[in-house]
């Protein structure tokens, strides 16, 4: 992590929002947009643990994942700058079509959540756990390329150590496992994506009010049926059954040559 910032070079132009210790601004640089974010009123050992999450995901090559460029802190306030995507999210994109009640075209469908998995692969590669990939996490272009944001809960597995056990992340794409407190991997970001693709295919979210509740996980029959087998693949409860990025992915692209 850097341990300087020429703050000159930027210039603040308004306040984004606030979640949870992280307030968001937008900046300008040479008539640049940038977004930055500080983590304050943290302890010295969450200073320290998002040094660590920084200084890999910094490092992450992917058109598919916000870019982090350079950090600072002081004191007990962490400052990260990274590239802004602009305030258009996925939910945001799902719920015009939700409004017009007009289902999303499959292709439109396919290029989003390719793009997720592509993202996703990436953060997996680096024994990165999202740990609440949402729509809302997901930014949008005029072109409908993605970005994955929201990297607060983000969890760096130490190779020695293949799990986690506690509970983060958001009700309504949080994977049976988190929400009974036992011990998860990388399949919660698995099942979060599949939580993604039957809202994408349903315009409704994916919620189980209970682990133990079963809810039929059905799709439009407009769609090509691969999707169904697919969706259930991704939303097993039991996270060993799920498939991991690359079947995903292989699974997924099996559909392309398919869809008109």
């Amino acid at each position: 992590m850097g341990n300087e910032l020429n703050a000159t070079k930027y210039k603040i132009t308004k306040k984004l929002g606030k979640g949870g210790f992280a307030t968001t601004y937008l900046l300008e640089k040479e008539n640049k947009k940038y977004a930055l974010k500080k983590y304050s009123d943290i302890t010295q050992e969450e200073v320290i643990e998002l040094k660590k999450i920084f200084e890999v995901i910094s490092k992450l090559n992917s058109p598919n994942i916000i870019k982090y460029y350079e950090s600072f802190n002081e004191g007990n306030s962490v400052y990260i700058i990274m590239e802004y995507g602009g305030d258009y999210d996925l939910k945001k994109f799902i719920q015009h079509y939700g409004d017009r009640s007009e289902l999303i075209e499959e292709k439109i469908i396919y290029d989003i959540i390719i793009q997720i998995c592509l993202g996703l692969k990436e953060l997996h590669k680096n024994n990165i756990i999202h740990r609440n990939l949402t729509p809302n996490n997901i930014i949008l272009d005029e072109n409908n390329k993605i970005k994955i944001a929201g990297f607060s809960v983000i969890k760096v597995l130490n190779p020695n150590v293949n799990y986690l056990k506690d509970m983060v992340g958001t009700p309504h794409y949080m994977a049976p496992e988190i929400s009974k407190g036992e011990k998860y991997n990388q399949k919660v970001d698995i099942y979060s994506l599949g939580c993604i693709l039957y809202e994408l295919l349903t315009l409704n979210e994916y919620y189980v009010d209970s682990v133990i509740d079963e809810k039929p996980i059905t799709i439009p029959e407009v769609y090509n049926s691969k999707w169904q087998e697919i969706i259930d693949s991704l939303l097993n409860k039991d996270y060993n059954a799920r498939p991991n990025i690359e079947e995903c992915i292989n699974g997924i692209q099996l559909i392309q040559d398919e869809i008109k």
